[in-house]
């Protein structure tokens, strides 16, 4: 698992993007629409990507990448010029911004354990509220997936 101070840290300031998010997605469940199908698992993979679109030709660069291994530990990847902005988890506004300036797209994407579950792409605010190994249910769509608040 992650350092106990860090992810102490990291809890404390995802407490209110959770609050906000779950707010959020109880509001998109009454107004979305029809939602393929849903999981409960620990995340265990949180990523970001970027698309680079250069003379017609793109391709996909992941700008972070965390992984949960079975004995607790875990193994992070941050792309050069963007350690010490991201090394969290969080993305913050500003960053969101430097990402869109430079990628043509940018997807945040998390990887839950949950049988018959993918990696889907959620959106930037769901994405910093939920920490790796939190247990999270996700409710699937078109383009992706929400973070649907679970009771306890």
């Amino acid at each position: 698992m992650v350092g106990g101070a860090a992810t102490a840290v990291t809890r404390s300031r995802r407490a209110p993007l959770k609050a906000v998010a779950g707010a959020g997605a109880t509001v998109g469940v009454g107004y979305g629409g029809s939602f393929a199908a849903s999981g409960r698992g620990r995340v265990v993979v949180p990523h970001v990507s970027g698309r680079l679109v250069d003379g017609g030709t793109a391709r996909i660069v992941d700008i972070y990448h965390e992984e949960l291994n079975r004995d607790g530990t875990a193994d992070r990847r941050v792309r050069d010029g963007y350690r010490g902005r991201i090394d969290e988890g969080i993305v913050s506004t500003d960053l969101h911004r430097d990402l869109f300036d430079r990628f043509a797209a940018v997807r945040y994407y998390l990887g839950h354990d949950c049988p018959g579950c993918s990696a889907p792409a959620v959106s930037r605010r769901e994405f910093n509220g939920v920490a790796l190994d939190e247990s999270v249910r996700l409710a699937y769509h078109d383009d992706g997936a929400t973070v649907v608040p679970a009771p306890l």
